[in-house]
């Protein structure tokens, strides 16, 4: 099974006029069940590295908050920029060797912002750029995992069409408690995707906090500098072209409004 953590950037909730952040990020990185333990593992090497003391420990911080780490603010506000940027390349290393798969949706709040102001249009429904946001995150995901579960077939496999295709791998989406992401948006998805089977994607969100979640905290990162490459696509993107070039950046797919 993957477990598909969600992480975030650019969620400015009910308001989507921060000039600031003009995208919102929806980010899953896709760590199967069997990864799990080393990259944990492999994460707390790297804390004590850095910290020079354990996780959890009060004297470090309770998670790596993307801006704080790489604008250099709050715990980091003493850090200077290299050593802010061996932690941000060590974390990213993490995925990098394994290429771990991350799946990239956005949202352009600005569009959202007009559309749903027009009469009979659909994104009047929704309330925060997150909602469809995620419903578009959520097809994304299950066209993956479709396609993962298919490429396990036998051709005898996939020309049986009286027969259900076995499926290999399911997907367990882990989202970050307090959040932006709510247990409704699942049901709303189904809802919406009603004729797309999804028997591999499990109906339900596990959430967690950050601060308990070696891989949210990743996909936060992740995310960051996903909505950082947006804002500028043709500026300096270092990280974010070390994890596309690192075949971690799987898909992006933007929402159409």
């Amino acid at each position: 099974m993957f477990l598909v953590f969600l992480g975030e950037s650019g969620n400015t909730g009910a308001s989507a006029n921060d000039s600031n952040q003009p995208y919102h990020v929806h980010l899953g990185l896709m760590v199967h069940e069997r990864q799990s333990i080393s990259i944990n593992g492999e994460f707390t090497a790297l804390w004590k590295r850095h910290f020079g003391r354990s996780v959890g420990d009060p004297e470090t911080p309770k998670s790596l908050r993307p801006a704080d780490l790489y604008q250099g603010r709050g715990f980091f506000k003493s850090w200077s920029p290299q050593k802010r940027a061996e932690l941000i390349q060590d974390c990213l290393g993490i995925m990098v060797r394994r290429e771990t798969p991350v799946i990239v949706t956005y949202i352009d709040k600005r569009e959202f912002v007009k559309n749903r102001g027009q009469q009979d249009s659909p994104s009047s429904l929704w309330k925060t750029p997150a909602e469809p946001a995620i419903s578009r995150f959520l097809f994304a995901l299950n066209m993956y995992i479709d396609e993962m579960n298919m490429n396990s077939l036998s051709p005898n496999q996939i020309a049986d069409v009286q027969n259900d295709w076995p499926i290999s791998d399911y997907a367990l989406v882990v989202a970050g408690q307090g959040k932006s992401v709510e247990p409704k948006f699942m049901n709303q998805f189904l809802r919406t995707e009603g004729d797309m089977p999804s028997p591999a994607l499990l109906e339900n969100f596990c959430f967690v906090k950050a601060e308990d979640s070696v891989c949210t905290q990743l996909a936060d990162l992740c995310a960051y500098f996903v909505r950082r490459w947006l804002q500028n696509p043709s500026g300096a993107n270092a990280y974010f072209d070390a994890l596309r070039d690192g075949r971690v950046i799987q898909v992006v797919y933007p929402v159409q409004l």
